[in-house]
């Protein structure tokens, strides 16, 4: 059975007209609000369409979610609507950070404050995402750092210093080595490092700190994946740094 448009909650905009893959949603009557194209009104042929499935597999297809199909609500998706109907209806798209993610045991004394971190779990359809504080030391609180490795999906590290009256200022030396040849920077400013999947980066360590900053990492992916390249270190350095062993292969 083809899909329906509710016109009740049609924003008339014509967006579905544009990415139907079997051009099987008509408009007629189009005009401008200022510089926004609208119709007049929109519906579904339904000699043209197919039940691909399209234009209600992905929440915000439509955005004012006015097509739908005869089909059986999927159980992950009752379940957001349970948990919305808690509160307000997009009560689900605020996430109050609940404080419930640790630094591991070993890690108990390395200056990190950890803000959150959440991910699909979490938040259906998010990317995997790590906020933390660094607070101040004066040297290094790993012998190596993170080791190298990649992920499956596009990754950014934002690092932002936090003085007002001068932004660029990361308030700390961040090492951090990118490439197989593990080419080596040295950062103080705020920036945004980018690593596209299957780029191998890292070690990445502070090497001193003296005012607080934010370290936000971004996976473009649903949830987080690494695979090491531990091999790219010597004996020694491994053997330096005894929580080497954290970082484990995730995902792949």
């Amino acid at each position: 059975m083809a899909s329906k448009i509710d016109e009740n909650k049609c924003l008339k905009c014509g967006l579905c007209i544009d990415n139907c893959p079997h051009q099987a949603i008509k408009g007629k009557g189009e005009y401008r609000v200022s510089t926004s194209k609208v119709f007049e009104l929109v519906w579904i042929d339904p000699e043209l369409c197919q039940d691909c499935g399209t234009c209600t597999s992905t929440e915000y297809w439509c955005p004012g979610q006015a097509i739908s199909a005869d089909v059986e609500t999927k159980t992950e998706d009752k379940k957001r609507i349970d948990k919305a109907a808690k509160g307000k209806k997009y009560s689900k798209y605020i996430y109050y950070y609940d404080g419930d993610w640790e630094l591991p045991e070993e890690a108990k004394d390395i200056p990190f404050q950890m803000i959150t971190r959440f991910d699909n779990a979490v938040l259906p359809g998010s990317h995997f995402y790590w906020f933390q504080w660094i607070m101040p030391h004066d040297k290094p609180f790993m012998e190596v750092g993170h080791p190298p490795h990649i992920h499956r999906d596009h990754e950014l590290v934002f690092q932002i210093g936090t003085d007002p009256d001068n932004p660029e200022d990361l308030g700390a030396e961040v090492e951090v080595f990118l490439g197989p040849e593990m080419e080596r920077h040295v950062i103080t400013k705020t920036c945004v490092l980018f690593f596209p999947a299957n780029f191998v980066h890292c070690p990445w360590r502070p090497l001193r700190t003296w005012r607080p900053w934010i370290f936000l990492e971004v996976n473009q992916g649903p949830e987080h994946t690494e695979k090491g390249y531990h091999h790219l270190l010597t004996p020694d350095q491994i053997a330096s740094q005894p929580t080497m062993s954290h970082f484990e292969d995730e995902g792949y």
